[in-house]
């Protein structure tokens, strides 16, 4: 029987389609990054979609960098660090991957300036 996460769920889930980094930190010898995007976004968590579900586990900490729409010329990003708390298949051969955010997200300025 599916997981009904939306009664779970503390705040409203808003559907996004915004690009972001996810770092999986943990104690393997070799970390792993990868792009993705993010489908959905709440004030306690977020969702994205991967194609290498098997890097992934339930209660995994992810590193999360969000990349804003017009981001670059904002010199900003918003960062924060979250918990895998459930995984399912999509009908298309990938996952989706559910994080709960452990703290609030950080609105994040840089440079802008490369090397």
């Amino acid at each position: 029987m599916p997981i009904d996460h939306e009664s779970k769920r503390e705040f409203e889930r808003y559907s996004v389609s915004l690009k972001a980094d996810v770092e999986l930190l943990n104690d393997m010898a070799a970390s792993h990054s990868e792009a993705v995007v993010l489908q959905d976004i709440s004030g306690g968590g977020t969702r994205f979609v991967t194609t290498r579900p098997e890097l992934y586990s339930i209660g995994d900490t992810v590193d999360l960098t969000i990349h804003l729409p017009g981001g670059d010329s904002l010199n900003a990003e918003i960062k924060g660090v979250g918990k895998v708390v459930w995984m399912g298949e999509l009908d298309e051969g990938e996952t989706t991957v559910g994080l709960c955010m452990n703290d609030l997200l950080v609105f994040d300025q840089f440079n802008g300036e490369s090397d």
